[in-house]
């Protein structure tokens, strides 16, 4: 049974991602806020603290709020839009996922996908949910975003219970990483590509790795996640890349 994704707008989530990404900023010296916040609004700059943000509630709220009023009848465009276009795409990219995946199996959520006024799209693993652009220059790239949230949710199903020994808590930024880079190999082959237009882009700190590995997956045309995992994770634990999850780690503590 596949999931259905529910399209919807919601201010208050937009609010609680605004929070999270401060929550994220710390690990990575505050680079998630130029990405997230401070490239398209930079009205938050003058409230930048650090690798943080500092600005009351009331403030925050009444920004979303203005940004929701102001693009409203964009926003309703794309709720009307989107559902359409990744309708066209969806059966395919479930064809895809189960040649990967080699089931056909996905884990309870909610599957819904809100437009989101901020430019990262962060994806919530407990309730299957995420946030997509309410709108972009480029209308393929949004399904490519779904498809790549999508893609989070059943890899981390997959990692997780093919992989026990790598425990969620302990081992979650090196989980992150390889779930990162899967993605990106993934939905940058041709196979993929041919079916969703769009690139996704590797994370500063994943690009050696994404590189390495793209030219003979690229070339391999059908594989399977398991062994492109296991490519990925010899990586992540060479002796070079060791120190990429062990300065995040450090951050944590």
């Amino acid at each position: 049974m596949y999931p259905k994704i529910k399209f919807q707008l919601d201010s208050k989530k937009d609010m609680r991602t605004f929070y999270c990404f401060i929550s994220d900023a710390r690990y990575d010296n505050g680079k998630i806020l130029d990405w997230a916040i401070f490239q398209k609004y930079p009205f938050f700059k003058r409230y930048k603290s650090n690798n943080s943000i500092e600005i009351g509630k009331d403030k925050v709220k009444k920004f979303v709020l203005d940004i929701y009023a102001k693009k409203g009848r964009i926003m309703e465009k794309g709720l009307a839009l989107y559902p359409k276009s990744w309708g066209k795409l969806e059966k395919e990219f479930y064809l895809l996922t189960d040649k990967l995946f080699k089931n056909n199996y996905w884990p309870k959520g909610k599957y819904i996908a809100y437009l989101t006024i901020w430019g990262m799209y962060p994806r919530f693993l407990e309730d299957k949910t995420f946030q997509i652009p309410y709108v972009h220059k480029n209308k393929k790239y949004v399904n490519a975003v779904i498809a790549h949230e999508m893609l989070h949710f059943k890899f981390y199903d997959y990692f997780l219970k093919n992989y026990p020994k790598y425990d969620k808590r302990k081992n979650d930024f090196l989980i992150w990483d390889a779930s990162e880079i899967f993605n990106v190999i993934v939905q940058n082959t041709p196979i993929w590509l041919k079916e969703f237009k769009a690139a996704t882009k590797a994370y500063p700190e994943h690009k050696k790795i994404t590189k390495k590995l793209q030219r003979g997956y690229n070339k391999k045309g059908v594989f399977s996640a398991k062994e492109l995992i296991e490519d990925i994770l010899k990586e992540l634990e060479s002796g070079k890349n060791k120190n990429l999850i062990a300065i995040k780690r450090e951050k944590q503590q």
